[in-house]
């Protein structure tokens, strides 16, 4: 349970904030609940689904790979031009390749660990392939969204999507998303609509 004014976490059940003693709008909710003998869920409305689920854009990932096939490429072609032994350029090629292709790998393994879906009721950040971390935001802790967008990113349509909460960790960033403008139009939709 979180504070509608500062954000802190508290026990469930708290009338009362501990930090700032603002008075916690989802205790009233509970305890209309509790003498109405309706379900949280039904008090709140529909059970909660998935808006969008969205990653990072693979624009850059498949832009290195292809700088790194460019890149291979011409290591095959110098090792044809100067006439190296078969052998020898076979090793000259593997190595390029492999230290080539290890980057847009590292950054297409990047882009595959994060994933943040925006249900009608939380915004989930998922980290990690092997360990996942997940971080859950009420949708009532979020009081900004920003975005922004370099030069270079608009000249792609990218940006990053900046949430500011009420939570301890302040600022939250959606990093290199495509049509950013659309989803923090969805998050905000969202948000009015809980309003």
């Amino acid at each position: 349970m979180f504070c509608n004014q500062c954000g802190q976490t508290l026990p469930d059940g708290s009338r009362f904030c501990n930090n700032c003693g603002a008075t916690l709008a989802q205790a009233e909710r509970t305890q209309a609940t509790v003498r109405t003998g309706a379900s949280q869920m039904e008090v709140e409305g529909l059970p909660e689904h998935s808006i969008f689920t969205l990653r990072p854009t693979l624009i850059f990932v498949m832009a290195w790979y292809i700088f790194t096939s460019v890149i291979v490429l011409v290591a095959a072609a110098l090792m044809g031009v100067f006439k190296v032994a078969a052998s020898l350029a076979f090793i000259v090629i593997a190595v390029v390749f492999l230290v080539t292709f290890s980057i847009p790998v590292y950054k297409h393994i990047q882009r595959r660990r994060e994933v943040y879906t925006l249900t009608n009721y939380k915004l989930e950040m998922r980290y990690g392939l092997l360990a996942k971390t997940v971080r859950n935001i009420p949708l009532r802790n979020i009081q900004d969204v920003t975005v922004t967008s370099s030069i270079l990113q608009r000249l792609a349509n990218l940006g990053d999507i900046v949430i500011d909460s009420a939570s301890e960790t302040g600022k939250i960033f959606l990093s290199e998303i495509h049509h950013p403008e659309r989803y923090a139009d969805m998050i905000m939709a969202e948000l009015r609509r809980r309003s």
